[in-house]
């Protein structure tokens, strides 16, 4: 992949920061040759891991959007699934982390989002940050997370969201009323202070996560006086041994390969 091609999918649109810019810090220009030399390989193998694991580029892209664009929900995606008649269906779907082992989120185990990904685990997200001009789609295998995974993350929730979660959004709308007046608070904090601590609200049985596993990456934006659509297509290639390059194949130390297309109205 070129660098310049590179450099615009890491640019982070509007901002002074990018994941493109992993130069050695300031203070390294005074540094002895060998220690310059040595920090710049690093640099050169930092970013050379960021061009192979898409991953970080997806990461990047989000922290942009979360930051420049927080209205449109960023971590909102439209995500779809396959019924048992072998038809697609849509539903939004907000995510939770992003690590190398892929995406979570979570959801009610007896939805029927739960029931479609534990008939066929075949799903796909697709990521819309207009204002950003950018969007993503990731497709890849879901599996179900272990249930003390979904409690802890149940009990990273606000409370009026875990309570939502637990007994409804009416019972927890109606909660949030009574604790969001003046009096209310402060009868609240001296309850908090001087009495038992709220008690612990129980994750419903039928809760829980998944972890999307990517097999695909897709960026796409738009960019250019007019305005030229650019896609980069990362595939997870697992029939090809690591390191393996050919010349019709984009391939380096990760088993990710890469095209690229620009398209023009």
């Amino acid at each position: 992949m070129s660098s310049v091609l590179v450099n615009r999918i890491l640019s982070v649109g509007g901002s002074s920061g990018s994941l493109s810019r992993l130069q050695p810090h300031v203070n390294q220009l005074s540094a002895p040759p060998t220690t310059f030399r040595a920090n710049q390989t690093q640099a050169a193998e930092k970013q050379q891991q960021t061009y192979e694991e898409p991953y970080v580029i997806f990461r990047s892209w989000l922290i942009a959007a979360q930051k420049h664009a927080p209205q449109v929900r960023p971590r909102l995606a439209c995500m779809a699934t396959v019924d048992k008649a072998g038809e697609p269906v849509t539903r939004l779907t907000c995510i939770e982390a992003v690590t190398p082992d892929g995406i979570t989120f979570f959801t009610t185990l007896g939805s029927r989002q739960a029931g479609e990904i534990s008939a066929n685990p075949h799903v796909s997200l697709h990521f819309n940050w207009a204002p950003l001009m950018r969007s993503v789609r990731i497709s890849g295998t879901a599996h179900q997370l272990s249930d003390a995974q979904a409690i802890d993350q149940f009990r990273r929730y606000p409370r009026h969201v875990q309570m939502s979660i637990a007994y409804g959004p009416r019972y927890a709308a109606a909660d949030w009323r009574n604790r969001s007046g003046f009096f209310q608070r402060i009868a609240h904090g001296l309850k908090n202070l001087f009495g038992k601590p709220p008690e612990e609200i129980p994750m419903p049985a039928n809760w829980g996560g998944y972890l999307l596993t990517p097999s695909l990456f897709e960026f796409g934006m738009l960019s250019g006086p007019k305005a030229a659509r650019t896609r980069v297509r990362f595939r997870r290639c697992l029939e090809m041994p690591r390191g393996t390059r050919m010349a019709t194949v984009q391939a380096e130390r990760t088993d990710w390969v890469y095209d690229s297309m620009e398209e023009c109205d």
